[in-house]
């Protein structure tokens, strides 16, 4: 007997707590997304250099016209490496 009402107990708390939550919390789930901070406003390309295989952003790399066709390096070395490899 004293089981039954341990566990009627129990089971009227739990149900008391989740419609205290429900009343008390449900007002909370429509508030705005937080922005993320770690996005930036304006996003740049990034290009790969074909020597190193290196992604740089397109406004730090090094740019290179071959054959018509401009070509991004992350460094004036790679560059160097890249044209000594081609001839």
């Amino acid at each position: 007997m004293i089981i039954a009402r341990l566990i009627a107990a129990i089971i009227i708390f739990y149900l008391l707590y989740r419609m205290a939550r429900w009343l008390f919390l449900s007002s909370g789930k429509a508030s705005k997304p937080i922005p993320n901070q770690q996005m930036p406003s304006i996003t740049e390309d990034l290009v790969e250099d074909p020597c190193c295989h290196t992604f740089l952003p397109l406004s730090q790399a090094y740019k290179v016209a071959i054959d018509g066709k401009t070509v991004y390096f992350c460094s004036e070395a790679c560059y160097e490496n890249f044209r000594k490899n081609r001839s």
